[in-house]
Order: C-alpha cells, then sequence, then structure tokens
C-alpha cells in the first residue's frame, strides 16, 4: 500500500502554521525520507494580535514543538493563565452592590480521602462565606493576589499549580512560521483559484496561477471561516448553533499599560455585558480587550460603546477590529483526502478558550490516524466522530454559563434561559444536578477537555446547587471537610510565600530565562 507522502496545506496564519510545524516535527518534514509538506498562503496578511487565552493543554503543544518554554514567551509576549475569572454573569448589574464574581481555575476537584468536597461545601455554605473554590482548592486565592504558577527553577512546562498561557497570537503564527520553515516546509505566497475534483469526489489538484496546480495524497484546509475548499469545493455541511451560541460578533483592540509595573493579573477576565460578554488578557506590555456580542440583539455602534465605556479613560489610542464569527462545526471535517483544521471545521465561541485546542486535537489525531492513501476512509471515520463528540460537548459547557443566569436586563439574557435554546444533552444534565452533586464517572471519555472540576466550578459559581438536604446521612464528615478546608487554606498561604507574583516572574523570564535549581 502506498504512504502518504505529500501534504499541501492551504492557509496560513495560527492554524496553517500549526499545523506546517507540528506536521513536519512528527512526520520527517521533508527530510529522512519523511512527508513532504507544503503551505501556500495568499499573502503574509498579518494575524491580528488581540490576545489569545489557551487552556493546559496548550503546553503539550508547545514542547512537542521542540521550543523552550522561556523562548516561546518571550517571542509570543506570552504571560501565564491560570483561571477566568466571571464577573456580572449570575445577577443584573447594581452599581449599589458589589459585583458578583467567581473563579474558573484549572485546579482539580478537592477531595476528603476518597470523597468529594463538593457536597461538603453545598451543604456548609449557609455557615461559610468562602466561595466554593476557596472552600476546596488554593487556586483562586493565589490568582486574586497576582500570584504567578511557577517559580524561575522549575521544569519547563511544570509547576507546582496547572496553568495555560495568554499570548499574542500574531506573533504565535510567526514563530510557527519559523519552526515550520526550519524544519523542511516549503512555503508559497500565491493564490488557489480553484480546486479540482476527480469522479470519487477526492481532491485530484488545486490550481494556481503562481505555481501551477498543487498536488498532493492530502490536503489541510486552514482558510478560516470561510472554509475554501472543505466547504465551497467538497461541499461539506456546516451544523450552525446561532440559535444555541447567540454571540456571532466581536470588536477587539490592544491596551497599552499606563504604567510598565501595573500587575498581571494570572487570569482571563470575562465580564458579563449587556448584550454578551467582555474578555480583557493580560500580555506582557498590554492587554488584549474584546467585546463579544450578538447581532440579532445589538448593532456595532452600541457595541463600540460598551467596549470604550469598558475600556475608561487610558493615556494611549487605540484602534477597534471588527471581527465576524461562523459559530458551529462540520460533522465531517475530514472528507476524502482533505481535513479541515482550526476554523475551517469549526468554531465555538472564544468564551473557554478552546480555538487552539481544537485545532491542537485535531491535529494530533489526524497524524495518529494517518492512514495509507488507499485507506483514507478509516482514518477519517473515526476522526470525524471525535471531532463530533468533543465539538457537542464544548458546546454544552459553554452554553451551561449563559443559561443558568439569573439576569433578566436585556432580552439576551432571557432568551439564553429559553428551554428551546439549550441542547437536550445539557438539560438532561442540569435536571440531574438539581439532586445530586456530578460524579466522576461521567468525565471519562477521551478527550473531553473539560471535566468534573471544570463543571463543579462553574455548577457552583452559578449557583446551581442541589437539594442534599437529605442526604445527611451519606455526608456524614462534614466536621473533616471544615478541617480538609482550612489545609487549603494553609496551602494558598505556603503558596504565596514560595510562588512570585506574576509580574516579577514575567520580568525575570523574559531577562533571565529559566534557571537550573541549584
Amino acid at each position: 500500500m502506498a504512504k502518504i507522502k505529500k501534504i499541501v496545506i492551504v492557509g496560513g496564519g495560527t492554524s496553517g502554521w500549526l499545523s506546517a510545524a507540528y506536521m513536519a516535527t512528527k512526520l520527517g518534514g521533508n527530510k529522512n525520507d519523511g512527508v513532504e509538506i507544503t503551505l501556500i498562503e495568499s499573502s503574509d496578511i498579518e494575524t491580528v494580535g488581540v490576545g489569545e487565552a489557551t487552556v493546559p493543554f496548550i503546553r503539550n503543544i508547545v514542547a512537542s514543538l521542540g521550543i523552550d518554554e522561556a523562548t516561546f514567551m518571550k517571542e509570543t509576549s506570552a504571560t501565564f493563565k491560570m483561571s477566568i475569572k466571571f464577573v456580572d454573569w449570575l445577577n443584573n448589574p447594581d452599581p449599589s452592590k458589589p459585583s458578583h464574581a467567581y473563579h474558573h481555575t484549572f485546579g482539580g476537584f478537592g477531595l476528603l480521602g476518597q470523597d468529594l468536597m463538593a457536597p461538603y461545601w453545598v451543604m456548609d455554605r449557609e455557615n461559610t462565606d468562602l466561595s466554593f473554590v476557596d472552600y476546596t482548592m488554593m487556586e483562586g486565592r493565589l490568582c486574586d493576589v497576582g500570584c504567578g504558577p511557577k517559580r524561575l527553577t522549575d521544569k519547563q512546562f511544570e509547576a507546582p499549580v496547572n496553568y495555560a498561557y495568554h499570548f499574542d497570537a500574531g506573533l504565535l503564527a510567526k514563530l510557527l512560521k519559523k519552526l515550520g520553515s526550519e524544519r523542511g516546509v516549503k512555503h508559497l505566497v500565491g493564490t488557489v483559484q480553484k480546486t479540482h475534483l476527480d469522479e470519487t469526489g477526492s481532491i485530484e489538484y488545486l490550481e494556481t496561477s503562481e505555481h501551477g496546480n498543487l498536488k498532493a495524497d492530502l490536503y489541510v484546509d486552514c482558510t478560516g471561516f470561510a472554509a475554501h475548499i472543505i466547504g465551497k469545493a467538497m461541499g461539506t455541511e456546516f451544523h450552525g448553533l446561532n440559535d444555541t451560541l447567540f454571540c456571532d460578533k466581536a470588536i477587539a483592540t490592544q491596551v497599552n499599560y499606563d504604567d510598565p509595573d501595573e500587575r498581571i493579573n494570572p487570569y482571563t477576565t470575562a465580564t458579563a455585558q449587556e448584550n454578551g460578554w467582555t474578555w480583557d488578557i493580560p500580555l506582557h506590555n498590554r492587554r488584549g480587550v474584546g467585546y463579544v456580542y450578538s447581532s440579532k440583539y445589538t448593532d456595532d455602534d452600541r457595541a463600540e460603546e460598551v467596549i470604550r465605556n469598558y475600556i475608561g479613560d487610558v493615556k494611549h489610542d487605540y484602534s477597534l477590529n471588527k471581527l465576524n464569527m461562523r459559530i458551529g462545526y462540520r460533522h465531517t471535517q475530514w472528507h476524502k483526502n482533505c481535513v479541515a483544521i482550526g476554523l475551517a471545521g469549526g468554531f465555538i465561541e472564544p468564551l473557554e478558550s478552546t480555538g487552539i485546542y481544537l485545532a491542537d486535537l485535531g491535529l494530533r489525531t489526524l497524524v495518529d490516524y494517518l492512514p495509507t492513501v488507499e485507506k483514507m476512509e478509516l482514518g477519517a471515520k473515526q476522526y470525524n466522530a471525535v471531532m463530533t463528540d468533543t465539538y457537542e460537548d464544548i458546546v454544552d459547557f459553554v452554553k451551561m454559563h449563559y443559561c443558568l443566569t439569573k439576569r433578566t436586563d436585556t432580552d439576551f439574557w432571557k432568551d439564553n434561559k429559553r428551554e428551546d435554546t439549550i441542547p437536550d444533552s445539557l438539560k438532561e444534565k442540569l435536571e440531574a444536578w438539581k439532586y445530586r452533586v456530578p460524579g466522576t464517572y461521567e468525565f471519562q471519555s477521551i478527550p473531553k477537555v473539560f471535566g468534573l472540576s471544570n463543571y463543579l466550578q462553574v455548577l457552583y459559581g452559578m449557583e446551581h446547587l442541589p437539594d442534599l438536604s437529605t442526604d445527611s446521612a451519606r455526608y456524614a464528615r462534614l466536621v473533616e471537610a471544615r478541617v480538609q478546608s482550612s489545609r487549603y487554606l494553609a496551602a494558598s498561604k505556603g503558596g504565596q510565600e514560595i510562588l512570585p507574583i506574576q509580574r516579577d516572574l514575567i520580568n525575570d523570564i523574559y531577562s533571565k530565562g529559566f534557571q537550573k535549581p541549584k
């Protein structure tokens, strides 16, 4: 059987160059009888670096590419992310009262021996002023005081506290382009004018004016929302989600720090607004700020007012970039001899930072399932099942943030609670969780990005609490749970003593790099 020898990637940017760099690293990169990889992009258009947030899987991506962590951070203006802080998602904003807020950290679920701490917080919540996160883990307190997750002497990509990154997506694309080129990727600047299909519906070749016809065994579509190959040429169906996830537009900008020593929060701030939400992502020398909103409930002019009101008075001028988002995914992301990676395959709005994770998952799964030329359909069937399951899981998790709100100040929030906008799979989970705490057995399938700890933090941050009033016999270790909670408090205080403040840590990494333990 003939092995795959040539791959053509159409489109650059983060997804295109991540695909190129990863496959060149894993498949030989035109060297030592490896796979010949070519990337064609229409021009060297800059990726807008408004600030990108990620989940901890990003560390696996960076490490697998063989990049030094300090180098990666300096090249991409990166900082550490330990949480998302959700502000004003639960109640109508009231200027006379403090905003409701909770952390969704990357910490694990708290345990009392082999038992979950979660039900004990539910039963004890009337007797404690601690949030669920502070009662059952230490990460929320570390975020509040501004600690970083590690020390200069910790091993690369390892730390006492789980973490991801914030970084400039435009700078990441440049770094990936450099890596891919160094590892043998052939880079072409040109435009694919037409995709020619054979009698079976597979791609026969790509027609370009600058480079003639490009032939390959496998084609990777990284053309973004346009999906020029997998969608327009091959006609795979796009499953839209605007009836479930309403936000379809974003307006974003870069805001410089007024003070070069300004605090760098170790978390993304997601603040609910009248018809969507704003992100606030702290990079090394500036913030990336954006407003994600629904065109059904507001217009661009009002969206600009909202984001400017959020930013407030700053000493520096800033420009606004308006973005259209196509929310949904393709059930068939690998069709015949074409695979869609990144936005061409789908996009769930940026609330839980899954964009790069989905591109990475697609690439890792593709390389794992990469078949011979003759058996393409076997890999495609498995690949599409994995990606569909992952997208559906993410949709449930993201929608949960919206439908648990108690806000009634706009139709946007009222409609997010309507039964007909909530997937049946999520409705079943939420109904069950009115009467019990979620269990570990519900989150065993792989590769789900969101597990038990993630669901618990959002459920209880949004006050979707079970009625455990008849379960006192089942949960009879309340005194022990309080002692265990005090241990988390002590652990957080210990962490604050050994973990540097994020601003200091980032400055040291940029100037010194990581140090070998003495």
